[in-house]
């Protein structure tokens, strides 16, 4: 996939151009959780497409989050003009052919263009819907993907990749039921898909099942390992479940305003030493992502904050009145 296109950094996060920093770095983490486990695919064009997709997120994550090159990049996309669309009705066209070479440039607002039209020629080419599905689902929406992937579907029952982008379409709008559904259907069509596993486990790591993820993407690098985009994951659920174990304290709120949003916290010196060589762990499995970096470096300040000595009242010396 090539990258000369001139890419929209919002339309990669999937955020307003108002977005604050906080929204930013929610959607960062959300993309490249979405994104990086296509690096797994064994279909070469999937796995380059998702390549390039992380490397946008990357350099959104540099450009949004540094307020002047962000103030540079809203400059460019101000002055930016959209190519026009291909010309429809042209005889002799293969519009399906173009719509998959729009996506190969990087471009799926042309792609989906292409990909109307040739649905318009031939309405039941499963694989023009198929295009279709997934240039929305590239462009943000996942409304009209669902509805395209389900028409694929409709038309190719038993074509796996069809399941699994309509899982993706309902992940992107974090129905994670229907996402669950969608994934476990296609790896019924592919049994042993890597990628559709991780899926599955990317949904119990959302609905706070992290022991469930954890056994799965252990099965998934012992089979795979030498894969980073799956030791990525099995990074998140190392430490998902490793929250399982700790003590939880939710947020608190005093006259209507958050105080604390509140979190876990180590409840005794076994807790601190498992949390120690968890960060051990998922430290040596070397993905080189900056939010396992971070979650590694989170860990270790945890344990450590745990093993400092405390005050409390059994500790101060005892002595009569007036000491």
């Amino acid at each position: 996939m090539t990258t000369s296109q001139f890419v929209n950094l919002y339309e990669v996060l999937q955020v307003g151009q108002a977005a604050g920093t906080d929204e930013i770095r929610k959607a960062i983490t959300k993309q490249r959780r979405q994104w990086i486990k296509r690096q797994g695919s064994a279909d070469p064009d999937r796995r380059a497409e998702a390549e390039a997709r992380v490397r946008d997120i990357d350099r959104a994550e540099k450009v949004l989050l540094d307020a002047s090159a962000r103030a540079a990049f809203d400059r460019e996309l101000a002055d930016y003009r959209p190519p026009t669309g291909p010309a429809a009705g042209g005889n002799g066209i293969d519009w399906l052919d173009r719509a998959r070479t729009y996506l190969d440039q990087d471009n799926p607002n042309a792609a989906n263009y292409a990909a109307r039209e040739a649905i318009n020629l031939r309405g039941n080419d499963d694989a023009a819907w198929f295009v279709r599905a997934h240039s929305s689902f590239l462009m943000g929406n996942a409304g009209d993907a669902e509805y395209e992937f389900a028409e694929a579907i409709r038309l190719a029952p038993q074509n796996s990749l069809y399941h699994y982008g309509l899982g993706e379409a309902y992940a992107a709008m974090s129905k994670w039921q229907q996402a669950l559904r969608k994934y476990e259907e296609a790896l019924r069509l592919d049994p042993g898909n890597p990628e559709y596993r991780t899926s599955i486990a990317q949904v119990y790591l959302q609905n706070d099942m992290g022991g469930k993820a954890l056994e799965i993407m252990e099965s998934v690098v012992r089979e795979h390992p030498d894969n980073p985009a799956f030791r990525y994951y099995l990074a998140i659920a190392l430490h998902d479940e490793l929250m399982d174990h700790l003590g939880k304290l939710g947020p608190f709120v005093a006259y209507g305003q958050m105080i604390n949003e509140g979190g876990f916290y180590v409840l005794s010196e076994e807790q601190a030493s498992l949390v120690a060589k968890r960060a051990d762990t998922i430290a040596n499995l070397k993905t080189g992502d900056p939010d396992i970096a971070a979650l590694v470096q989170e860990l270790r300040e945890m344990a450590a904050e745990a093993r400092k000595p405390t005050w409390d009242w059994v500790n101060w010396p005892k002595c009569s009145w007036p000491c």
